[in-house]
């Protein structure tokens, strides 16, 4: 274990009329071969008397690992190497998850998430941003909901595991560019104004105490690419050491923000752009996040709708890849046509609501709240955006570099999005391209498990700047047929058929091709 951290305890020497060293020097002096270079600041220098005296100069030191340099973040008396703790977070702007570290053992104690504050300024993160704009007191505002999440977070977790925050010296955030600008209370205008370029890329350690997180210690925030290329991404990338690996691989990412890279050791191109809410289940009436009472998964069998929802609970709505399977479902049985539009008489589940073709997945009778729930016409237009989205980011920076899907050796499905799934589904649809499924790998969280990474081992710091160093990022709005290939992409799976084999077998062999 290389943590950001360490905890050394030290017996030095007692003062005396032959050694008449400084406390703080006496500590240094013993910190030296190891450690090397090591800064004190004055708040812990205060302490040394008579905190050394007291402890008979036994005592423990904690230090924190900065690019260049230890910083000693707290001194304690007696051997207290044992409790030695970090917290990694992803930083989401709908979610936060905290997990608590033994840095120690790189055990994990806990995991905690809820919702992030932010949301009450807009779920939208534009809405955020426009909020914010010429008023320092709403920007303010905006960084506190951000802090208080974390201090939530923290109580948690304190209450969970009796771990309080003065125990724990290191924290790793990753999130994307403006959650980052936000936590530190730093304006991200600039991130939406031509020509999109943030305050900053690189945040690197931030004292937690100046920014209002009660940690005794620092706060390190992964650096950022570019305005919607986040240190949540550069944070998979180095979970999933795509940067160091011959193989080709893609790595998408699929949220409120859609990223996409391509690369290995030799090169790592991207893009990235806004999603919008549709994979959270923001573009229906009943759409919502994955929590209980989420259909999460649906099957059509014998022309009836069978699904289930998470915890088991009652349907209340539905969630991204609920929406993605009712799609694929719904094509595979013929209730859909090629371009998205639902037949009337295909389903006694499709049924008129104020004039609009709507598919009843769930009726009065099974919902909790007693409603019809229902995904209409205009819900799967605007689904049928994000997913053409999806692919038109694929085949457009494949383009770029002068590569096909064939070249691709690896294509990571990141993010909650993209672990809950079902990939069948999501292949049948046009949302991700029609590979060897072997190919396919969806790691989960890679912000918050990069995250970790860094915590746990402090040798990757370099690696965290080479990433970002070396992705080579392409801005959509110069992309000029970007738009043309998303309206190809709008049809189920494509316009063109036999980009998707697999389907188009399964289509045949349905007798609807």
């Amino acid at each position: 274990m290389e943590a950001l951290s360490e905890k050394i305890f030290l017996k030095l020497d007692m003062p005396n009329d032959q050694n008449r060293r400084g406390d703080r020097d006496k500590i240094f002096d013993a910190l030296k071969e190891k450690y090397g270079q090591v800064i004190m600041p004055y708040k812990i220098l205060k302490e040394l008397y008579p905190k050394c005296r007291e402890a008979n100069f036994e005592i423990t030191v904690t230090l924190a690992r900065r690019d260049y340099d230890w910083v000693v973040t707290k001194i304690e008396c007696g051997d207290t190497t044992h409790n030695h703790y970090g917290l990694c977070v992803d930083l989401g702007s709908t979610t936060v998850i905290m997990r608590l570290v033994d840095l120690n053992t790189g055990n994990i104690i806990t995991e905690e998430c809820i919702f992030n504050k932010e949301i009450k300024f807009g779920e939208d993160i534009l809405n955020r941003i426009f909020y914010t704009r010429n008023s320092k007191e709403k920007l303010y505002e905006v960084h506190k909901a951000a802090i208080d999440t974390f201090l939530e977070l923290l109580d948690i977790i304190e209450k969970k595991t009796n771990v309080k925050g003065e125990d724990i010296s290191i924290m790793t955030v990753a999130g994307n560019t403006t959650m980052i600008h936000f936590l530190l209370n730093i304006d991200p205008w600039t991130i939406f104004q031509t020509p999109y370029t943030p305050v900053f890329n690189q945040p690197g350690f931030i004292n937690a105490e100046e920014i209002g997180i009660p940690i005794s210690g620092y706060v390190y925030c992964f650096p950022s690419v570019a305005n919607y290329f986040g240190g949540d991404i550069v944070s998979g990338l180095l979970y999933t050491e795509i940067y160091d690996s011959d193989e080709i691989s893609a790595f998408i990412d699929i949220g409120t923000n859609g990223e996409l890279v391509i690369g290995n050791k030799d090169f790592l191109v991207a893009v990235a752009g806004a999603a919008g809410p549709a994979l959270e289940g923001g573009i229906s009436k009943f759409g919502m996040r994955a929590k209980k009472g989420a259909i999460d998964t649906i099957k059509i069998i014998n022309n009836e709708i069978k699904y289930t929802t998470i915890e088991n609970g009652k349907p209340l709505g539905i969630c991204g890849s609920g929406i993605v399977d009712l799609l694929s479902e719904m094509f595979l049985n013929g209730w859909v046509d090629f371009s998205g539009e639902l037949k009337e008489n295909a389903s006694k589940h499709i049924i008129k609501v104020d004039n609009e073709l709507a598919v009843e997945y769930a009726s009065k009778d099974e919902s909790k709240n007693q409603e019809s729930l229902i995904f209409t016409q205009s819900d799967i237009n605007q689904f049928l955006k994000t997913k053409s989205a999806a692919y038109t980011m694929v085949a457009f920076l494949l383009g770029e570099v002068g590569l096909t899907l064939d070249d691709l050796d690896r294509f990571y499905a990141a993010g909650a999005f993209g672990t809950h799934l079902n990939l069948e589904s999501a292949v049948t649809i046009g949302m991700y391209p029609d590979l060897d499924r072997n190919k396919f790998n969806c790691p989960g969280n890679t912000s918050l498990e990069g995250a970790y990474k860094l915590l746990t081992n402090r040798t990757l710091l370099s690696s965290v700047d080479d990433i970002a160093n070396r992705v080579n990022y392409i801005g959509l709005e110069n992309a000029k047929d970007f738009l043309e290939k998303m309206r190809g992409a709008s049809f189920l799976p494509h316009t063109d058929i036999d980009n998707y084999p697999s389907v188009k077998a399964n289509l045949i062999k349905m007798g609807l091709l």
